[in-house]
């Protein structure tokens, strides 16, 4: 299996499994999620790796910035909900980046446990 480096937008996964499946590759490749605790911190993470940084995502974070401890509830809200939708598309797993921030990572695992019980519920 393979991980990937973090992203933060469901296609930029599905594009990249798309390309290898093309490629002949079949591998299962684990998407790689760094929940955003830290504005400064994962702008300097995607910069040092060559991920992208969507504005979209950093807008609303920053919209959360006013709160305290809005854009560490905010990022693992986004987490969530690209772990969600990274398992929707058939994602093999998922590889969290804990940045030794354990705590929104358990969150975002059990918000996706939660999930998971009511998608197999259906």
């Amino acid at each position: 299996f393979a991980v990937t480096q973090l992203f933060f937008e469901a296609d930029v996964y599905s594009e990249f499994i798309d390309a290898m499946a093309e490629r002949g590759v079949t591998t299962p490749v684990i998407p790689g999620i760094m929940p955003v605790t830290n504005l400064a911190q994962v702008a300097r993470m995607a910069e040092l790796s060559g991920a992208a940084f969507p504005r979209a995502v950093e807008d609303r974070l920053r919209a959360a910035e006013h709160t305290p401890g809005g854009v560490e509830a905010e990022g693992i809200v986004a987490a969530t909900e690209l772990s969600e939708e990274l398992l929707r598309r058939g994602a093999p797993g998922l590889h969290y980046f804990t940045m030794n921030k354990s705590k929104a990572t358990r969150e975002i695992a059990s918000n996706v446990a939660v999930f998971r019980e009511r998608v197999h519920s259906q």
